[in-house]
């Protein structure tokens, strides 16, 4: 349901109220997204992977080393799987939504030139 032109002149005054007063959460906003917050979460994972590696096999010198390192590694691969699952899910979703729109505006076309050259 579109707003009114009312409700817009009000959604335009409450966000240029917003930017002159923090123009720094205005930015933020702006350039984050679900996906790179996501990303860069997949990098952390990387990262705790990587020195749960060199936990396990770096310092031999304790078996309890070793085993936390495992641990570390574990749980960053799961948690690493599920944020690129989560991802892939997301870009599927967009990308069939697109498909499907530019499907059914196909149709409609053809439906609208087939019905014209019919009459």
């Amino acid at each position: 349901m579109p707003l009114s032109d009312r409700e817009q002149q009000i959604l335009s005054d409450i966000e240029a109220r917003l930017r002159a007063d923090d123009p720094k959460f205005v930015r933020t906003v702006g350039t984050t997204t679900v996906s790179s917050q996501s990303r860069r979460q997949v990098k952390l994972a990387a990262a705790a992977f990587v020195i749960g590696f060199l936990l396990l096999f770096g310092i031999v010198a304790s078996i309890w080393f070793g085993l936390a390192g495992f641990a570390i590694m574990l749980v960053s691969a799961v948690w690493g799987g599920n944020l690129l699952k989560r991802l892939g899910q997301d870009s599927t979703s967009r990308l069939g939504g697109q498909l499907r729109g530019g499907f059914n505006r196909y149709l409609d076309d053809r439906r609208g030139r087939d019905g014209e050259s019919r009459t």
